[in-house]
């Protein structure tokens, strides 16, 4: 059976929030969310980023697993045991024991493709004996699948209006979601978030018991910003740390900060040496990520209001001058907002549609709301016809606007690095990627 083929059809079956058929499937695979220790991560953008420098970190002293969602590339991304990404023999052999319908409360449920995947993921990690797995939330936090683990510490990296129709339409009440995975006695990290949030977050800390550790209240000091990486002194109030980053953004910062205070409140907190390790290991693929320099070429899965405003501040921050935006955007995004975002630093766009028939906006009504923002604006709607395009005109580009989009262009810019066609900076198809938001 093509594993693989079977887990994709299981997406038609939607989205459920509620966490009774995961754990139903969760018993019958024996709890395999309970055989290793964990680190849990939410947040509405920056939490692939940290969760990967959280397991960057780990796996220098333990056998440690990441689980994250969506993928780039490719399925297997998404579950990784020291780098090594999930074999899709296991992936075949899974599916193939494994029903995805399970008796729940008397009926037969069907099970989704993130309850399923989240088990198998768990039940992949207890068969290759992690001993600690870093759980990135895949939406919201409370009723999320991932929420059956018992983490050592929980991490709530920032809050926006992501998600709204599906966690609720205030800021108040899907803080309230993503504080459902601050566990009673254990630690929680926060971000920065709005002021309503962090009072929230205190609120239900203090009802749980658990010790709350914010990157506010950390002093950095030192910052220096280039296209080369990110150097800065952070002091924590339990250790200092002089951080050299090869992840780009000003956002990294404050990740990578929640990672320290994440690792710091394990109850074996790593060496020094080894977050300082962790941290300066590379770029986070498909975030801000260069994979051409002359000229400068960035792809970026800013894939919504926020991260797009995050994005433009970026390209402010690093000089790059009206850069050339190869864009497309998923429907149910607010294409209106990432287009004015990103209209403050460019002029000329490029509108193609991510390889996701049934979600991606087309080009044409993305063409006129971009005309009202660019100066140029052009319709590719292949994207490696954009790509193309794109580095003929021998400009500073950024692809953006979704992570279909980008994981789409990582895809082609490994074939053209294998082909020697362009000359980038990835190591091309077999290197780990690991991520993502």
């Amino acid at each position: 059976m093509d594993g693989e083929k079977f887990l994709f059809s299981l997406s038609r079956f939607g989205i459920k929030l509620g966490l009774g058929p995961t754990k139903a499937f969760a018993s019958s695979l024996g709890d395999p969310q309970n055989s290793f220790r964990s680190v849990h991560v939410a947040g509405s953008n920056g939490k692939g980023s940290t969760a990967t420098f959280i397991y960057r970190i780990l796996k220098r002293r333990h056998l440690t697993g990441l689980y994250t969602s969506p993928h780039l590339r490719r399925f297997s991304e998404r579950i990784i045991v020291n780098d090594n990404e999930i074999p899709l023999d296991y992936v075949d052999e899974f599916v193939r024991v494994h029903p995805s319908t399970i008796e729940f409360n008397g009926e037969k449920t069907q099970l989704t493709f993130f309850e399923y995947t989240t088990n198998m993921a768990f039940d992949y990690f207890r068969r290759e004996g992690v001993q600690v797995a870093v759980v990135e939330v895949g939406l919201g936090g409370r009723l999320d699948s991932t929420n059956i683990i018992d983490p050592e510490v929980s991490v709530i990296t920032s809050l926006s209006l992501e998600h709204a129709d599906k966690l609720g339409g205030s800021l108040e009440y899907i803080a309230r979601e993503k504080a459902g995975i601050i566990k009673k006695g254990k630690p929680v990290v926060i971000g920065k978030v709005p002021e309503i949030a962090r009072n929230i977050f205190a609120d239900i800390a203090r009802r749980n018991e658990s010790m709350v550790r914010r990157v506010e209240d950390c002093r950095i000091v030192n910052l220096n910003y280039s296209l080369e990486g990110t150097t800065f002194r952070v002091e924590t109030g339990e250790n200092g740390y002089d951080v050299k980053l090869k992840a780009l953004g000003e956002h990294q910062v404050n990740n990578s900060v929640s990672a320290i205070l994440a690792c710091e409140s394990l109850k074996v907190p790593p060496r020094t040496n080894d977050i300082l390790d962790g941290l300066s290991e590379g770029q986070i693929p498909g975030r801000f990520e260069i994979r051409r320099r002359e000229p400068l070429l960035i792809v970026d899965g800013a894939h919504n209001s926020e991260a797009s405003r995050v994005l433009s501040s970026n390209i402010r921050r690093y000089s790059i001058r009206d850069p050339l935006i190869v864009l497309g955007v998923l429907k149910d995004k607010n294409s209106y907002n990432i287009l004015q975002n990103l209209s403050e630093v460019a002029e000329s766009v490029i509108i193609t549609e991510p390889n996701e028939i049934e979600r991606k906006k087309d080009s044409e009504s993305l063409r006129k709301e971009a005309k009202l923002f660019f100066k140029d604006v052009e319709v590719q709607k292949q994207p490696l016809m954009a790509l193309e395009r794109a580095m003929s005109s021998e400009r500073s580009t950024v692809v953006t606007g979704s992570l279909y989009l980008v994981g789409e262009v990582e895809n082609l810019l490994d074939k053209m690095e294998i082909t020697k066609k362009v000359p980038v900076e990835g190591k091309g198809e077999g290197k780990p990627t690991g991520l993502i938001e």
